[in-house]
């Protein structure tokens, strides 16, 4: 996938979340969505960052249902997708234990009972902005430096 599709998708993810923050009504009637836009932005962060790092091969694609493995099942995914070895994209081992917060129980919140307070979904967004954060901190050290 090129940058600008990755781009339009995460526009998607910035919005929802967005409206669900700024809704007066509160989290919880945007649960599913959160649950889903969070995963989905997580997915397109790493891609994103495998991009930057010049490490995906072409036409791959990281799938966020990778990131509820065991941490050696998901490296022996992500070889197959890389050029090189998942741990020369130095910020992995950072990202991966947050990737696996956003997933581990993404599919109860999509399709289980409506939570009794939002404190999840609070996680979620945090989580995913805590990868966001730590992606774009890269690239704004790497503009300094040019």
């Amino acid at each position: 996938m090129n940058m600008e599709k990755h781009k339009e998708a995460m526009e998607e993810v910035y919005e929802t979340i967005n409206d669900a923050l700024n809704d007066t009504k509160g989290l919880l009637k945007h649960q599913r969505r959160i649950a889903s836009m969070a995963s989905l932005g997580m997915q397109h962060l790493i891609e994103m960052y495998f991009h930057k790092q010049n490490i995906i091969k072409p036409g791959a694609h990281v799938k966020h249902e990778w990131f509820r493995m065991g941490e050696r099942n998901l490296r022996l995914k992500l070889s197959s997708i890389l050029a090189s070895n998942a741990s020369s994209a130095e910020k992995i081992a950072e990202i991966i234990p947050m990737a696996y917060r956003i997933e581990s129980d993404r599919n109860e919140i999509m399709y289980g009972a409506p939570l009794e307070d939002d404190s999840k979904l609070r996680e979620k967004i945090d989580t995913f902005l805590e990868i966001k954060n730590l992606i774009e901190k890269g690239d704004d050290d790497e503009k300094q430096t040019e």
